[in-house]
């Protein structure tokens, strides 16, 4: 009987450690989304898009009043997303997509609805 009492603790223990654990990375995450000059390049968007990806951060950083930011779902292949684009009025838009944490996963330039809709 006292084995199983020592049992019976030793994973309430361990139940509370996993419970303080698990809170310990939600206070950690970021609480708000993060900015544009925040976002952190990276050579993924020149290596893969080139000149493309170049052109749409500098587009991003000259929109104004048409800069547009989404969070999006957590992919199969992602976690959550943070998209920024430049709304132009026309059917592509630059934009960049982001890590929560405001790490550039890419740049480029495509149609507007495809920011929009968090593909």
């Amino acid at each position: 009987m006292n084995a199983e009492r020592t049992s019976g603790s030793g994973l309430v223990w361990l139940l509370v450690v996993a419970v303080l654990l698990a809170l310990l990375v939600l206070f950690a995450l970021p609480t708000q989304l993060p900015t544009l000059e925040g976002v952190r390049p990276r050579q993924h968007a020149v290596q893969r898009h080139g000149e493309d990806a170049i052109a749409a951060r500098e587009a991003l950083a000259n929109c104004g009043e048409g800069l547009r930011v989404q969070l999006c779902p957590a992919s199969e292949r992602f976690g959550l997303s943070v998209v920024f684009w430049c709304e132009t009025g026309g059917y592509l838009c630059p934009g960049c997509a982001t890590t929560i944490g405001g790490l550039e996963r890419t740049a480029f330039v495509r149609p507007c609805v495809e920011w929009r809709e968090c593909r």
